[in-house]
């Protein structure tokens, strides 16, 4: 399979699922690249912003892993 460079953001609006998000990403570690959190306390808002190299297969199930959780929304752009 070819690999791709991605970005996925991750919005977690239920702070009970960020160690599950956080499993879910050390999982993946292998294709991640970088990966930066942020708090938006103005928001009451969690966002994290995944670099990812690579396959789609691998994207695909990572982002629909994590929309799979309640509070937890993914959506990857593909390179």
């Amino acid at each position: 399979m070819t690999k791709q460079i991605a970005t996925l953001g991750i919005l977690i609006k239920n702070f009970e699922k960020i160690s599950e998000v956080n499993a879910l990403l050390h999982q993946f570690s292998d294709c991640i690249v970088s990966r930066l959190g942020l708090p938006y306390e103005k928001r009451n808002i969690r966002l994290i912003n995944v670099v990812l190299d690579a396959d789609d297969e691998d994207i695909k199930r990572l982002a629909e892993n994590l929309n799979a959780l309640d509070g937890v929304d993914a959506q990857a752009m593909l390179f």
